[in-house]
């Protein structure tokens, strides 16, 4: 059978990086594994392909038996017009992924085959049914799949030199319980790993394939602390015996900074970027969350202890807990500033569909719409301890903060001159990156703005005359501001819509008060 798998076009957010990708010469950060984990799952009696409509259009009139779409809910409407536009032409469709995951209802007469959860063991099973002219409407995992058993990805049917990382997987799900997150939905508490060997190959074939950054989209890589570590050491001792051709990042908590062996160990490794979720500088509104492993210690002290081991810190913020009042705003900055973290992907609180604080909203009457799974764009929560346009106006005053040239310049340059030594500083340039670095130049100098120009130049020349081996993360990050910077520009006119819609729509609501009342005394 011929199967054409079909990833659609990421809308755009701080996540997507879009308007720096020309600069790097790429036209996706990374791809989404779930098209080539399901290719890899796939018999090789059958002949496969995958459209990545990141990186490439989409041939609606390609041959196939089987087209199937995957996708989280920021992609619903896109996938839905991918599958409705397959179907019109007589393709038989599947759906799966997150978003079918946690909405199947939502999905039903939308495809031809729904999958929910994971596909390790149905989509096999699907094949044969569909071979025998037999299948089902639904597929639904009876139980979380062993991933010792699971194939390496199909990473060869990626246009892999569009993408400027890879992405593999160790583990699925994690140990804590975070109000907010529907990953304990979809992929459940218990840390589910695959073995250090089947990771190690996968990370032998990316490098094969010429990548050289590698993320590991683990949710929560030390969910499983022990096998972490394991794993770790072996990619330390392949990285060293290659000559470090590849760096690494992941997600993580932020209970990492406790473990200074963890840190040594993913140091050794060449990881140098870790995202962690630290949600908020407030720890009434952690307890709230039961984000209870981020009360440990100092915020900030955790955070710069990570720094030390040469790994930079992304963080993942939020704004509009139950604990949260005006100030929050200030205090948010605040923290992110004093804790040296360069590049912070704040938004507001989400209500994600069958998550425990889903559940609250709705008994408790505060849902004022669907999740549209982009946290930066849209809140569907009623805050408790502000108005909505409190958040709304708060939020666009934090990013615009937290992404002005002087603040981003300052805690940029502290994190640059006391970030702690990486494995392989001093490697070769490669002449690659001698064109990447003129790229980054032209578009942040030569033909930037006089203020960009001046913001690059100054960080750069701060980082050279402090200390010039640094100058690499310097470059880095005047690129990386540019596109921040643009898009918080772009989210500025966006959010000051949505405030005048609320604002209009409370004025009606209030004159068609008025109205009621005056109608009844008269």
């Amino acid at each position: 059978m011929k199967i054409h798998l079909v990833t659609p076009r990421n809308p755009e957010s701080f996540w997507t990086y879009d308007r720096i990708l020309p600069s790097l010469g790429k036209r996706c950060i990374f791809p989404n594994l779930s098209m080539p984990t399901v290719a890899g799952l796939t018999g090789p009696e059958h002949q496969v392909t995958l459209c990545d409509e990141n990186v490439e259009e989409i041939d609606f009139d390609v041959e196939a038996d089987i087209v199937g779409v995957t996708g989280y809910i920021v992609h619903k409407p896109r996938m839905l017009e991918i599958a409705d536009e397959f179907r019109r032409r007589g393709r038989f469709v599947v759906i799966g992924g997150p978003y079918a995951s946690l909405c199947p209802e939502e999905l039903h007469g939308r495809c031809d085959v729904l999958f929910v959860d994971e596909a390790e063991e149905t989509w096999p099973q699907f094949l044969r049914d569909f071979a025998s002219g037999h299948w089902r409407a639904e597929y639904r995992a009876l139980e979380k799949p062993d991933l010792t058993a699971s194939p390496t990805p199909r990473f060869d049917l990626l246009k892999v030199d569009r993408y400027h990382a890879m992405t593999i997987q160790f583990a699925r799900g994690c140990p804590f319980n975070c109000e907010f997150c529907d990953i304990i939905v979809v992929y459940g508490r218990r840390p589910r790993v695959k073995t250090v060997p089947q990771v190690m190959a996968e990370i032998e074939e990316c490098h094969r394939l010429g990548a050289t950054q590698v993320f590991l989209v683990d949710d929560n890589f030390i969910g499983n602390k022990k096998l972490a570590k394991e794993l770790l050491r072996a990619i330390a001792d392949w990285s060293a015996a290659h000559g470090h051709p590849m760096h690494f990042n992941t997600e993580a908590s932020l209970n990492v900074a406790q473990d200074e062996e963890l840190l040594e160990l993913l140091r050794a490794a060449h990881f140098t970027t870790i995202f962690i979720g630290i949600e908020s500088p407030r720890r009434a509104s952690l307890q709230e969350s039961k984000k209870t492993q981020n009360m440990r210690g100092d915020l900030v002290e955790n955070v710069r202890k990570i720094h030390e081991y040469g790994i930079q810190v992304q963080a993942g913020m939020i704004v509009g807990f139950d604990h949260d009042d005006e100030s929050i705003f200030e205090e948010q900055l605040r923290f992110i500033q004093d804790a040296r973290i360069p590049v912070s992907m704040t938004g507001m609180l989400q209500a994600m569909p069958k998550t425990a604080l889903h559940g609250r909203m709705a008994k408790e009457g505060r849902l004022v719409g669907d999740s549209v799974g982009d946290q930066f764009v849209f809140s569907n929560i009623l805050p408790k301890t502000m108005s909505r346009i409190a958040l709304y106006k708060g939020y666009r005053t934090l990013i615009a903060d937290l992404y002005d040239f002087r603040n981003f310049r300052r805690r940029t340059l502290e994190f640059i001159l006391n970030r702690g030594r990486q494995v392989g500083e001093g490697i070769k340039v490669r002449r690659e990156e001698w064109r990447l670095l003129g790229r980054i130049l032209r578009d942040t100098v030569i033909a930037a703005s006089p203020r960009r120009a001046w913001f690059t130049m100054s960080l750069l020349g701060a980082t050279l005359w402090k200390n010039p081996t640094r100058l690499a993360d310097a470059v880095g990050f005047a690129i990386v501001h540019k596109g921040l910077y643009e898009y918080m520009q772009h989210l500025d006119r966006h959010l000051d819509r949505v405030i005048r819609d609320i604002e209009e729509r409370a004025e009606a609501l209030e004159g068609d008060t008025v109205s009621g009342l005056v109608s009844a005394s008269a």
